[in-house]
């Protein structure tokens, strides 16, 4: 008798291990994004709260807050190791929504972003999702 495996059971051993790893990348690529958005939402959440501090703290006047070193305590990042942020400041200026935004690294295009915006009358935030993180649910 020989010792070994046939060439049909080595196909069918590569066939089952190409089925599993068809199933398994794609998941892995999800969590990977929810994982960059969550950091993506931790700095912007920290910006949009600091933001309405100093619309309390100056007599409910978003103009005060019009730019990011009259945010006073805070130090935004312009970037981390996925992103890149900026902070929409001229809208606060007209009291009408201010806007900070995280434009993921290497992306597909500049359409992989994350927004949260608050609209200054209201005091609420709106989460605007771009690209590839359009399809995560939170």
């Amino acid at each position: 008798m020989k010792k070994g495996f046939t060439l049909i059971e080595i196909i069918i051993v590569v066939i089952i291990i190409g089925v599993l790893a068809a199933v398994a990348l794609p998941r892995l690529s999800a969590q990977v994004n929810i994982a960059k958005a969550a950091e993506a939402y931790m700095q912007l959440g920290v910006l949009m709260r600091k933001v309405q501090e100093c619309y309390i703290q100056n007599s409910e006047d978003y103009t005060a807050c019009n730019n990011i070193t009259a945010i006073s305590g805070y130090s935004f990042p312009t970037a981390s190791t996925n992103f890149t942020y900026s902070f929409t400041a001229t809208e606060c200026a007209n009291a009408s929504a201010c806007g900070a935004t995280a434009t993921l690294k290497g992306g597909a295009g500049v359409a992989d972003t994350i927004t949260l915006r608050l609209n200054a009358p209201a005091g609420t935030v709106t989460k605007i999702k771009g690209g590839i993180f359009s399809t995560l649910k939170n």
